[in-house]
């Protein structure tokens, strides 16, 4: 009996201080990026999750979190408020665990994998360990589309304003070679 209690006293000891050494290690940010970035509106949407900098060949839960901070606001949060939104998300308690996917990575720590999640406000993406080891997330707001920039220029109105000034160019030519006549 002594042995089986000195056999398990030493069990127990080995299994503390394992977890204190892995517990006292900083865990392995790794990034997670969402396709799209933003969605229209609030409600269910599929996503591309694709993760990297993780460790290789090592499983993660991939899931939908919610945070419990003030609510960010697309435009207008900065990154120290969206980072402190994350920081705030418990996993046990703010992310959807049931619908968690579960996703290995591959040699060199990335992933890919479609999610469907119900995206509301204040929504991340997050992937990692079981054990802490391994955690990253990515902030997926609800974007109408008519508020974003144009950031682009259409290539007919170069053209006509190209050609524009090409024909102002020759007239102008053109006037002066006949005034010198």
């Amino acid at each position: 009996m002594k042995k089986i209690l000195a056999a398990l006293a030493t069990s127990a000891l080995l299994v503390v201080t394992f977890a204190t050494a892995a517990a006292a290690q900083d865990p392995v940010i790794g990034t997670v990026v969402s396709d799209p970035a933003t969605v229209p509106e609030a409600g269910e949407h599929t996503v591309i999750a694709t993760g990297s900098g993780y460790l290789p060949d090592s499983v993660l839960l991939l899931g939908s979190c919610t945070s419990p901070a003030d609510e960010l606001i697309p435009g207008v949060s900065t990154l120290e408020e969206i980072g402190a939104a994350a920081v705030a998300i418990s996993p046990t308690e703010h992310c959807d665990l049931a619908t968690a996917l579960q996703v290995t990575t591959d040699s060199d720590g990335g992933f890919t994998q479609e999610v469907t999640a119900d995206i509301g406000a204040n929504f991340f993406l997050s992937a990692g360990a079981l054990d802490g080891s391994q955690a990253g997330a990515t902030y997926v707001p609800i974007v109408d589309p008519a508020l974003l920039a144009v950031t682009g220029v259409e290539s007919t109105t170069i053209l006509l304003i190209g050609a524009t000034l090409l024909m102002l160019g020759m007239v102008a030519v053109a006037g002066s070679r006949r005034s010198e006549i």
